[in-house]
């Protein structure tokens, strides 16, 4: 068998094992079908270009970074700046449907995320865990402190960027 066979092999495989969780991930990151379609796809399509360089270990984890990488990368060129509100995030999770395993790995990430953010500086890590743990808006957390709003837009984008070198960009959303 040749590299790229046994490489291919290996890509239909992920496929078969991990398209559904990726593609979930991809749509609770984008918020749109169509445009996590895509992201699933490039996930897929950057992990057979890397898969010579893959040490094989924890494959899950390896797609679930790349795929949230593009859904970060698809974010930044958007220019999208807010989250989406609380209604937005629960009609898109209204249909859809998770397996204990995806739960399971949704709620890993999420308390790695909380640790993370807990585990910031202040004022950054009380700032990132309001808004990335608890889903709170930069408006709704600057009322709450009785802060300027660009303050904590401000602190918010930092806490990303201590975020992102401490797990990698593959959890932080913008």
């Amino acid at each position: 068998m040749t590299d790229n066979s046994i490489q291919t092999a290996q890509l239909e495989r992920a496929l078969e094992k991990y398209e559904r969780l990726i593609f979930s991930i991809c749509y609770r990151m984008v918020g749109d079908y169509f445009e996590a379609q895509d992201a699933t796809q490039e996930t897929f399509l950057t992990y057979y270009k890397v898969l010579d360089r893959f040490d094989g270990q924890n494959e899950k984890a390896f797609l679930t970074k790349i795929a949230t990488n593009k859904c970060l990368d698809f974010l930044k060129q958007k220019g999208r700046k807010e989250m989406p509100s609380e209604s937005e995030v629960l009609e898109s999770r209204a249909g859809t449907v998770s397996s204990p395993e995806e739960r399971f790995l949704e709620e890993e990430v999420k308390d790695e995320l909380a640790k993370a953010c807990r585990d910031l500086k202040p004022p950054y890590g009380q700032i990132a865990y309001e808004f990335y743990c608890c889903d709170r808006t930069a408006r709704e957390i600057a009322e709450q402190k009785g802060i300027k709003l660009k303050t904590v837009q401000t602190q918010v984008l930092r806490a990303r960027k201590m975020l992102q070198k401490k797990l990698g960009p593959k959890i932080v959303r913008p």
